[in-house]
């Protein structure tokens, strides 16, 4: 019996994220995979089964990274402080961190059709769980009375996140990151404060 591959897998899926996010899913070749992550052709096709499968896996490890990044507020008492700090992290993110590659699932759902439906559909279970995160804490932020209990919290986590992924596509566009981050401060304060003033 063949023995199975032995490797760091989230180092692996680290280096091949880095060329996706860097070529795209068309534009890196399982050639190219090799080079990158060091796996012989055979052991990605054991361990992923295919070159769509390793970008898949890729997503669920980027989609990870967001939860590490949350986790890094979980003590603090404020689920709206929680949500801010956030937020605006992701929007450091755009400005400073990605590089003007944009965000890695906006860039993976504009380049696959429908014909890479896998990989669409864990784009939206990616960007699902992000929204219902979100939401988690506006209906936290609402239970303790930061936010107005006429609060209409799926709404507003649908707007939050539209305009989290939205910073991220102005990134890819090259915009000035002044202007991304002035938006951001402008879009949060827009959609939360009134429901915090009714709260208040």
């Amino acid at each position: 019996m063949a023995r199975p591959p032995q490797f760091e897998r989230s180092e692996v899926l680290e280096k091949a994220t880095q060329l996706f996010w860097e070529r795209g899913y068309r534009g890196a070749s399982v050639s190219d995979l090799v080079k990158a992550t060091g796996l012989l052709p055979g052991s990605i096709y054991a361990s992923f089964g295919n070159k769509e499968g390793l970008f898949i896996a890729c997503l669920e490890h980027y989609a990870a990274q967001a939860d590490g990044l949350r986790s890094q507020w979980e003590s603090d008492s404020s689920p709206l402080t929680i949500l801010r700090n956030f937020f605006f992290a992701i929007v450091g993110m755009a400005t400073e961190g990605e590089g003007g590659r944009g965000c890695f699932l906006v860039n993976a759902s504009l380049e696959c059709d429908e014909s890479e439906s896998a990989i669409r559909s864990k784009v939206r279970d990616c960007m699902a769980g992000n929204e219902a995160w979100i939401r988690d804490q506006l209906d936290a932020a609402r239970q303790v009375g930061e936010l107005s209990e006429a609060t209409n919290t799926a709404r507003l986590a649908g707007c939050l996140t539209g305009a989290m992924f939205g910073f991220r596509v102005m990134s890819r566009a090259q915009e000035d990151p002044d202007k991304i981050r002035d938006v951001a401060t402008t879009t949060f304060d827009s959609l939360v404060t009134p429901w915090q003033q009714v709260a208040v």
